[in-house]
């Protein structure tokens, strides 16, 4: 899946020739496909553990991945679903310890 960054987080690795180079700092990553300030905002709290960006792709069936550091899907965020963002908030707890 092919993926163009949107919002390039300064902090982040812009020049992305695979998904593993989104990850090469060790540190989780929430990719939104689409621009959701609630998800976003739910990851705020763990900005010194989560990166987030925003990417364009072809894939209409999800709205966020939430990847560990390791490249595993922590969550899908399916599309439309999850919208005041508890399950994600639930989830970055569980994989990236309480929030800062």
């Amino acid at each position: 899946m092919k993926l163009t960054l949107e919002r390039p987080d300064p902090d982040v690795v812009t020049a992305v020739n695979r998904s593993a180079d989104l990850l090469r700092e060790g540190r989780g990553l929430l990719l939104g496909y689409v621009d959701r300030a609630e998800a976003r905002g739910a990851a705020a709290a763990w900005t010194g553990r989560v990166n987030t960006l925003t990417a364009r792709t072809d894939r209409v069936d999800l709205d966020a991945l939430l990847i560990r550091p390791d490249g595993c899907v922590a969550r899908a965020l399916p599309t439309g679903q999850d919208r005041d963002a508890t399950t994600l908030v639930r989830v970055l707890g569980t994989w990236f310890g309480q929030p800062a």
